[in-house]
């Protein structure tokens, strides 16, 4: 097992770093329009490693895809949303699941970074228990019409396209689950923005859907199958999650290192003293780990092979680690790390979000568990893989 970047994945984290300290930084510092943000970061290429050309992609592959979402977090961890929606959970479950004018009309745009997109799993009443979706989508013959109430989506206000689940008949739970790529640039569709405690960078909204139409070749997948497409829409998701995490550790342990290695009391730096050495150790270990805990999930789907039990692990031990490394970030720094002047508050407040979104930690220990336990396997057979989608030049 070759635990080395290939030159293509080096050729994309340098590009990222680079991207981060030229872009993300200065944006950062004024305040800028996540928008403008994520049209440079597509027109960078930063969206594409696991889409072919067709689709303005490099097919660098879903490792290349963790490694530069890694680094941008590391900058703002605002930013990894993005990643999910232009990348993973909008544009790719449209290649994987979408009829072909639906890939023609959506795919590239996502990629580059012109058009926006979100997904639209949460509701008032339901969370991690997508069977009790409410959100009514219904058959007019010529086209959909979908009506209800979606909570907690990441670009919900300025999102040009959504991915919308919904069922036909909720008496069926999973089996009348459909998912449709909606338009929203119509009356039906409208946004409230919510305001959180960290993740400023990446608006959140609840959205109110009033007779909503999408046309029939709008449909992903089978009628009734949308919990197929879901699911592998989270797991790959989770990759950019994992790897956001990852990166706001680095981001915490990054600058734990420099302040204690300059903050000197009693005649020398506090990075002399033992307790500091023993956060900095635990540190380093913990984001090295969970690392690798990613980039074996990412490889795993590279490969064509199952990976639902690791990316659940990565995303779970990911999620943990941040928020600890931000803990310790912030004993390190002692008040300066409480104060506004430094980001490690920033970093505090960001990394709790790992522990919730695209599955909470208690959903990912329920996936491991039950696969350790023999009572459900998480891995199963996969119905699409990435090689498929290697001949649409």
């Amino acid at each position: 097992m070759d635990f080395r970047l290939n030159d293509v994945q080096r050729m994309m984290a340098d590009t990222a770093e680079r991207f981060a300290k030229r872009e993300v930084i200065p944006w950062m510092e004024r305040k800028g329009d996540v928008r403008e943000m994520i049209r440079k970061m597509g027109e960078v290429g930063l969206f594409g490693c696991a889409f072919p050309t067709r689709y303005g992609g490099s097919q660098a592959g879903f490792v290349a895809h963790s490694v530069v979402c890694e680094r941008i977090s590391k900058a703002d961890s605002s930013l990894r949303a993005a990643f999910n929606l232009q990348a993973m959970t909008v544009p790719y479950t449209i290649m994987e699941w979408g009829t072909e004018r639906a890939r023609e009309k959506y795919v590239a745009d996502l990629v580059s970074g012109k058009k926006l997109g979100c997904t639209c799993f949460s509701e008032p009443n339901t969370g991690s228990d997508l069977a009790s979706i409410e959100t009514r989508i219904e058959d007019k013959g010529d086209h959909y019409l979908i009506n209800g109430t979606k909570t907690w989506i990441s670009n919900g206000t300025i999102a040009d396209y959504g991915i919308v689940y919904g069922t036909f008949d909720r008496s069926l739970k999973h089996n009348g689950i459909c998912a449709v790529v909606v338009e929203t640039n119509q009356r039906g569709w409208q946004a409230r923005r919510i305001e959180k405690l960290g993740d400023r960078s990446s608006p959140i909204a609840e959205i109110f859907l009033e007779d909503v139409v999408a046309p029939k070749e709008n449909l992903l997948g089978e009628w009734g199958g949308g919990f197929k497409v879901a699911m592998t829409a989270l797991d790959r998701g989770r990759i950019s999650v994992s790897s956001g995490a990852v990166g706001v550790a680095q981001a915490c342990l990054d600058v734990s290192i420099q302040y204690a290695n300059q903050r000197v009391q009693f005649g020398q730096p506090i990075g002399k003293f033992q307790m500091v050495k023993a956060l900095i150790a635990e540190m380093v270990t913990c984001v090295e780990a969970a690392r690798l805990l990613v980039w074996r999930a990412a490889w795993l789907n590279d490969q064509d092979l199952p990976f639902t039990r690791e990316v659940a692990i990565a995303k779970y031990f990911a999620g943990e680690v941040a928020v600890k490394c931000a803990g310790y970030a912030m004993e390190i720094h002692g008040g300066m790390g409480y104060s506004l002047e430094l980001p490690v508050e920033r970093y505090y407040r960001d990394s709790k979000l790992y522990q919730i979104g695209e599955g909470t930690a208690n959903i990912m220990r329920l996936i491991i568990a039950d696969d350790a336990l023999g009572y459900k396997k998480a891995n199963r057979p996969r119905l699409k893989v990435p090689s498929q989608f290697l001949d649409l030049e």
